[in-house]
């Protein structure tokens, strides 16, 4: 016990003191070096750099449903999907998920001399971002994608499942349905049946 004091009073440091110091040091050791490499290691899908060679590929579908009660005009029924491409000066490929696209959107409209009702049967991950859910002639919904769309048919996502019926009666007055598909850096993809 003596000899604890004695040497702490000259200057030399205890055994203890060295085990409860490295026991605290440890740690900030660690997340100091752990840091930089966690980094590092990450490097994640980049934006799609401006005027590169790409294209959008869209699973966009419209169809009608007759001899149902009630008949309908279904929207994106198929799962197919919707996705783009990025291709390297020689034309090839980059591998799945090296980019990531910003503000995907798809937009449902129609408009005719009949009066339909939408319902939103499955978003598929897809949140609505403008236009209304009314009834009416004519009309527009705007769905956003709220994941991330990456390269690659391996990161295809099914686009949002919509559904048109008439409001009143059974019967499917004529009009037109147009999806448009768009994304920042990529022409507008859509799809249209006149009924």
């Amino acid at each position: 016990m003596s000899t604890e004091n004695s040497e702490t009073a000259t200057g030399s440091v205890s055994r203890r003191a060295v085990i409860k110091t490295a026991a605290w040091a440890a740690p900030v050791i660690a997340v100091a070096v752990a840091a930089p490499l966690a980094s590092a290691s990450t490097t994640g899908p980049q934006p799609v750099p401006s005027g590169s060679a790409s294209t959008l590929d869209g699973g966009t579908s419209i169809s009608t449903y007759r001899g149902g009660n009630p008949n309908e005009i279904r929207i994106n029924q198929s799962t197919s999907g919707f996705g783009f491409f990025i291709y390297d000066g020689n034309g090839d490929e980059y591998p799945a998920g090296s980019y990531y696209a910003s503000a995907p959107t798809i937009t449902v409209k129609w408009s005719g001399s009949g009066d339909y009702t939408p319902i939103l049967q499955n978003l598929r991950g897809w949140t609505q971002s403008g236009g209304t859910v009314a009834s009416g002639t004519s009309g527009s919904i705007t769905f956003s994608y709220s994941g991330q769309l990456l390269n690659g048919s391996a990161n295809r996502v099914p686009a949002p499942y919509v559904i048109l019926r008439p409001t009143s009666g059974n019967t499917l007055p004529p009009t037109r349905a147009v999806v448009e598909a768009s994304a920042v850096n990529f022409e507008t993809i859509d799809s249209g049946v006149t009924i």
